[in-house]
């Protein structure tokens, strides 16, 4: 290879790296406008922002959820539940494309039994999609509960 196919290469594949670290930080931000927009408790609001039009929520012992209007009808309940202050972090997030695959944690603040608060969570595996409009979108969210 010849110095200036060595030096485009090495510009392209810089290029495409701070590409994917733009994607990654721009996931990290939808996970946060997710949390942010559980935790105010409109669940239509959230879902009309967070989620593809087609999603699918696989909850933990439960039926898939698919479609933005039933995602919002699935988590209105819980949002206006004793549940509160959902807390997400990222592990690792896998760019591929238009494709990014979340590896991260949730806890919950839920009333203990005789009293107080505790937290409860588990592990999440979340699939998102970068749209035309190039934001990133829930497109399948699967969660379960402990650790």
């Amino acid at each position: 290879m010849n110095f200036q196919k060595l030096v485009l290469a090495s510009v392209m594949m810089a290029a495409g790296s701070l590409a994917m670290a733009d994607d990654a930080a721009d996931v990290e931000a939808a996970i946060k406008k997710w949390q942010d927009l559980w935790n105010a408790g409109d669940a239509t609001a959230a879902t009309a922002q967070v989620f593809t039009e087609d999603a699918r929520l696989l909850p933990p012992d439960g039926p898939m959820v698919e479609g933005r209007e039933a995602i919002a009808a699935f988590w209105q309940p819980v949002l206006d539940s004793p549940a509160k202050d959902i807390e997400l972090t990222l592990i690792a997030v896998d760019i591929q494309g238009d494709t990014a695959i979340e590896t991260g944690t949730w806890a919950v603040t839920v009333p203990a039994d005789g009293g107080g608060e505790m937290q409860v969570g588990g592990k999440t595996l979340v699939v998102w999609k970068k749209g035309d409009d190039g934001q990133w979108r829930m497109a399948q969210d699967m969660w379960n509960n402990g650790n």
